[in-house]
């Protein structure tokens, strides 16, 4: 594929997630910050929108880079829609300490949801291609069954 087509295809990519971001903050711009449950409905709706536009894009790649295409886009679009995400039965005092790790926890369900989608779209037929198989050594989740 030469240079010109792949950066037509990232550019396109690009301008799907400017477009998302936009709706997400014109959505949520009376809101000076947004409990996890929104953060959450709202993260969902980007990672089936990103990861259909990885999937008819960049159909060269493997399962796993896929994957960290779509973390890394998620992730972007975290960190220019989420201001502030707050936990409802925190006390506000608590809440910057704990604003870290809001996002890490939200990231380590997203690349769960990102393994779900994938599989779910496969067997209804929305994805065809067979190489999208995902790779479970790229998730570095805990499992129960690792304890």
């Amino acid at each position: 594929m030469s240079h010109e087509k792949e950066n037509e295809k990232v550019s396109s990519q690009s301008l799907s997630i400017n477009d998302l971001i936009q709706k997400a903050k014109d959505s949520l711009q009376q809101a000076k910050s947004v409990a996890v449950p929104q953060a959450w409905n709202v993260l969902q709706l980007a990672v089936a929108d990103v990861i259909q536009n990885i999937e008819t894009n960049h159909p060269d790649l493997k399962g796993a880079d896929k994957k960290v295409l779509a973390m890394n886009v998620i992730s972007g679009f975290y960190d220019q829609v989420f201001v502030i995400v707050n936990f409802p039965f925190v006390p506000k005092p608590l809440q910057p300490i704990i604003q870290k790790y809001v996002k890490q926890i939200l990231m380590i369900l997203v690349g769960a949801t990102i393994d779900a989608m994938v599989t779910t779209f496969r067997q209804t037929g929305i994805f065809t291609n067979q190489a999208s198989t995902v790779d479970s050594s790229t998730d570095i989740t805990p499992k129960v069954s690792d304890k």
